[in-house]
């Protein structure tokens, strides 16, 4: 039997859209980085939300395939004994 597997889910493919738009608006009304010091800003601090919008992502979709490829490597070892 096999399992029913997406590819991204509804709530990863929202992480994802909402970090990609939230770089798009914060870029163009809050943050204006012409120097790498301008990275230490106090403003610049509002491209932490992006960031931890896409790191939430990639955690929730790697983290799924992970559980996923160890529960066939399972199942195919039990079929095996």
């Amino acid at each position: 039997m096999k399992n029913e597997f997406e590819f991204m889910t509804t709530s990863e493919a929202i992480l994802f859209v909402s970090s990609f738009f939230m770089w798009l608006y914060i870029g163009r009304h809050f943050v204006m980085i012409t120097t790498f010091d301008d990275l230490f800003l106090t403003q610049s601090w509002w491209l932490l939300f992006p960031v931890i919008t896409f790191i939430l992502f990639l955690r929730s979709f790697v983290v799924r395939r992970l559980i996923l490829h160890h529960s066939q490597e399972d199942e195919d070892l039990s079929r095996e004994a």
